[in-house]
């Protein structure tokens, strides 16, 4: 693709780079390319990545470049594990180190454990590459630790210069210290712009979206939920924990709905559920407890086959490339706005023929209408729920949901 050879062409010269490009417009082959121009400088390859998406990167790899050997390392694993971290970190350090960290806004937070780590190990590394469909989640603090990942001296500030120049924040009242605006972005688009190549996807397919509702089994069992929570509510652990009982509570009620849904389609269709318990008995799924080399074999018999594919959100809306189906039905629904998009797009990439269809289930209940505007206006829904719990109260917020 002329898109490939352009993001090749930038970051081959320089020894950091980033490619932030939409899913389904293969970054990975980029990354791979550019990996096999530096071998003849290297010695050591490192590609650290989530868990799930371990098993596609090393298709890619024999597909593209079976020369290279690498080392693929979940990031899970780095962060989880001092003796992984540790092992791998010895490697990078006493080797010409060749470093990619694909999906990087697993390391926005500069405060968890598997960011200093992975700033750490490329520290030692000579080239650096990270992989994302965008740079940012949530805001322009997000760019920060990936940039600093890549090289301290392309920002030349700690966080809370790189906070303060680029972010504004509200200075009274119940969302004090809350980012209101960011600012000064073409400032920060100039230092970033020599180290980034970004790309959207673009293919015949369109996006076509279809709503289902069920009600809401059992009132009373929902609402003693809502009021046994309100006694304890003073953290945000609390209500995560809320909203995850409220949502198991009444996903329950869908299975009729979803079983007309499958009916309806009569086609290859996967379905995205939350819970393990929304896969049916004796279904084909792949969850996290399905070991990688099986996932591959089930994605097989899937595309042989037909039929329907259960998929958790962790599992299967990251690096799963399924663009020979074109129907999704979302089951369950998540609050991250970004991890519904990833989902998405493991049909809607490079190589789909024909429209793709998501059809989305809708309990009648006041947490997931939240759940669909927060969707619909591409937010992450845990950080619209704190603004308007301070705004209202909990006990008020409560009565809407």
């Amino acid at each position: 693709m002329q898109y490939q050879q352009e993001a090749f062409d930038k970051l081959s010269k320089l020894k950091v780079g980033a490619l932030f490009m939409e899913m389904g417009t293969g970054k990975t082959k980029v990354a791979l390319d550019l990996i096999n121009s530096k071998l003849h400088k290297i010695s050591y390859v490192l590609w650290v990545c989530p868990h799930s998406a371990k098993n596609e990167i090393e298709r890619e790899r024999r597909r593209w470049h079976p020369n290279i050997e690498m080392d693929i390392i979940g990031i899970e694993g780095i962060s989880q594990s001092d003796r992984i971290y540790l092992k791998t970190l010895k490697k990078v350090t006493e080797n010409t180190t060749f470093m990619v960290v694909d999906e990087s806004l697993k390391i926005k937070n500069h405060h968890a454990k598997r960011t200093e780590r992975v700033i750490n190990m490329g520290r030692e590394a000579e080239y650096k590459l990270i992989l994302n469909g965008t740079p940012l989640s949530k805001n322009v603090l997000d760019i920060y630790t990936q940039m600093d990942f890549l090289s301290p001296k392309i920002l030349n500030m700690p966080y809370w210069q790189f906070r303060d120049t680029y972010c504004e924040y509200y200075l009274r009242g119940k969302l004090k210290g809350m980012v209101r605006s960011q600012r000064n972005i073409e400032h920060l688009v100039s230092i970033i712009q020599p180290y980034i190549f970004e790309c959207k996807l673009e293919i015949d397919a369109s996006k076509r979206y279809h709503n289902f509702y069920y009600s809401l089994v059992d009132v009373q069992g929902y609402e003693d939920i809502k009021e046994e929570f309100f006694d304890s509510y003073y953290d945000d652990l609390n209500f995560y924990a809320l909203s995850t009982k409220l949502q198991r509570h009444y996903c329950r009620g869908k299975t009729e709905l979803l079983n007309r849904v499958i009916e309806l389609i009569d086609a290859p269709t996967i379905v995205f559920v939350k819970f393990l318990e929304g896969i049916p008995d004796g279904a084909r799924a792949i969850t996290g407890e399905i070991p990688l080399e099986k996932r591959k074999e089930i994605i097989e018999d899937f595309r042989q086959n037909g039929g329907v594919l259960y998929l958790t959100y962790g599992t299967g809306s990251m690096s799963l490339n399924l663009q020979f189906c074109k129907n999704i039905i979302f089951a369950e629904h998540l609050f991250d706005y970004a991890q519904r998009v990833q989902a998405e797009d493991r049909i809607y990439r490079i190589g789909q023929e024909g429209d793709v269809h998501y059809y989305n289930l809708w309990c009648d209940c006041g947490l997931e209408d939240m759940i669909s505007t927060s969707q619909r206006k591409k937010s992450h829904l845990l950080d619209e729920i704190k603004k308007q719990i301070k705004k209202v109260g909990a006990k008020e917020w409560l009565k809407n949901i």
